[in-house]
């Protein structure tokens, strides 16, 4: 088993326009989203950092996408009790649950190379984030309960104003893998990395059903129904060329995925 190294491998793309507002228009990553990864953290995972691989990839603390994030997140973290987290007394104190990092961007604070909210091993409340914890415990999905970089990872979502030559604007909105390049240019130190790994690459269900609640919340209801759609279109293609190894290698299939 091994990571792809190479991020330039063919992909296959759809696009299609936002049903409730046409000037947005997604784009969308079907070689991803139909590919077989899933989250092995706590089953295999090596971890960014070799020296901590038990934190996984929450070694740096989460950042805060906006102010509704910060407020979601403020209003959940302020549910944990001792019981379910670990850092509960270092959360409380003068220094808080949040920090700055070197660009001013405010982010969840890291001690001892992991986020605060994340429990290490053979804590009795469990290991891992506490705020996942919560929401097994009120019967919410995790997007209600964690900062949105959280439970969006590795799903990437990216916008980009468009200038056609008719002189009309839109909106590209990208749903897609997020790489080792979504990290910046210290991606490409992360001592691991699951996405293009073949480890993680062993889930019972694609992506796009597996991540149902995340794309949901990322691109609303009909949307994901459209995306839905394509991916089980390609889906079809791919079981189709199945006895034909030499037809499968035009479908961009992932290359971390099982041949």
């Amino acid at each position: 088993m091994a990571e792809q190294k190479n991020l330039d491998f063919p992909r296959q793309w759809v696009e299609f326009v936002d049903p409730e507002d046409d000037t947005n228009l997604y784009k969308c990553d079907l070689t991803w989203l139909t590919s077989r990864w899933t989250c092995i953290w706590g089953r295999g995972c090596k971890g960014i950092d070799k020296n901590n691989p038990d934190v996984g990839c929450c070694t740096l603390g989460a950042h805060i996408a906006d102010k509704e994030d910060l407020k979601q997140t403020k209003k959940y973290a302020a549910m944990l009790t001792p019981d379910i987290w670990q850092r509960y007394e270092d959360g409380h104190s003068k220094l808080g649950m949040f920090e700055k990092d070197d660009e001013g961007q405010k982010k969840t604070r890291a001690i001892d190379g992991a986020c605060i909210f994340h429990n290490r091993g053979g804590f009795e409340g469990g290991d891992g984030c506490a705020l996942h914890i919560l929401a097994g415990n009120l019967g919410v999905s995790y997007v209600v309960t964690k900062p949105q970089v959280c439970w969006e990872l590795p799903i990437r979502r990216t916008f980009e104003l468009v200038d056609r030559p008719d002189d009309v604007q839109i909106l590209v909105i990208g749903i897609e893998e997020f790489t080792r390049r979504g990290w910046g240019p210290g991606g490409s130190d992360l001592d691991w990395y699951c996405t293009t790994a073949t480890e993680a690459h062993v889930g019972a269900k694609p992506v796009y059903e597996a991540y149902e609640d995340e794309l949901v919340a990322l691109m609303g209801k009909k949307c994901y129904k459209i995306l839905v759609q394509q991916c089980k279109a390609r889906e079809a293609l791919i079981e189709a060329a199945r006895p034909n190894p030499e037809m499968r290698k035009y479908l961009a299939i992932h290359p971390a995925d099982p041949k």
